[in-house]
């Protein structure tokens, strides 16, 4: 798939601060038309996001005061939803500043889509608009792939996941075998959770227990039709399982 990306990478890399940070991000753009940066996490002017002409350097300053994990996106005025769905987009994370988590496996995941059409050789060229505009996705992909590897667990380990879902729709998620022992997608935790609802452009925290040996699928169990092409991230207490299900 030839996508647009920050930093080359799809989603783009990982902002981290905690809560009462004063946060600076630089986005200079090597592109070929006007891109910024739009984060969920700040409470800003939103014209401070941009956009940034060509070969410019775009500085956004501001101090976190939300806990929690939230998307980030290209800011391009009315295209901004085009180049979202070229792939420009990506996660930050607010760690709270006077809440002690319980230690964890910790790992980031985004959820996102194609919208494109492959050739006869497999490849994407590029971002289709008629589908964007229809919300019409190729294919829906975990960490802007469809080959994740098992992720290794031992039984009983508590899997803390932040998650953000770039869309399109609602992602339903799930963790097949087990049950979110605690969720958080803004103020109070939630208890006991089988499926939590996460839409487009928002994100949650998810925590789980392994609760013995075996294989367990994250999934969006809206989108289980894409889960032969790859759609699902297994948690594994053994080398090389597949998600299956």
């Amino acid at each position: 798939f030839a996508a647009w990306a920050y930093n080359g990478r799809l989603p783009g890399p990982t902002i981290e601060a905690c809560q009462g940070d004063i946060v600076t991000i630089n986005v200079h753009n090597k592109g070929t038309t006007s891109h910024g940066l739009d984060t969920h996490a700040f409470k800003i002017d939103a014209r401070k996001y941009g956009p940034t002409p060509p070969g410019t350097t775009l500085t956004i300053e501001k101090a976190v005061e939300t806990p929690g994990v939230f998307m980030y996106h290209c800011s391009a005025g009315p295209v901004t939803d085009l180049h979202i769905k070229s792939g420009i987009h990506g996660a930050m994370i607010v760690y709270p500043r006077n809440e002690t988590l319980r230690p964890a496996r910790e790992i980031v995941v985004v959820e996102d889509a194609v919208f494109g059409t492959a050739d006869p050789k497999g490849f994407i060229p590029g971002t289709d608009p008629a589908r964007t505009a229809k919300n019409d996705q190729f294919v829906s992909m975990f960490n802007g792939r469809l080959d994740n590897e098992a992720v290794r667990v031992n039984p009983g380990d508590l899997v803390r996941m932040y998650f953000v879902n770039v869309g399109p729709w609602i992602s339903a998620a799930h963790v097949i075998g087990s049950v979110f022992d605690r969720v958080y997608a803004g103020a109070p935790w939630v208890s006991g959770v089988q499926t939590f609802p996460v839409p487009a452009g928002s994100g949650a925290i998810f925590e789980f227990y392994v609760p013995e040996a075996g294989v367990f699928p994250f999934v969006d169990h809206d989108k289980l039709a894409y889960l032969p092409f790859g759609l699902a991230l297994a948690f594994s207490t053994e080398r090389g399982a597949a998600a299956v299900h």
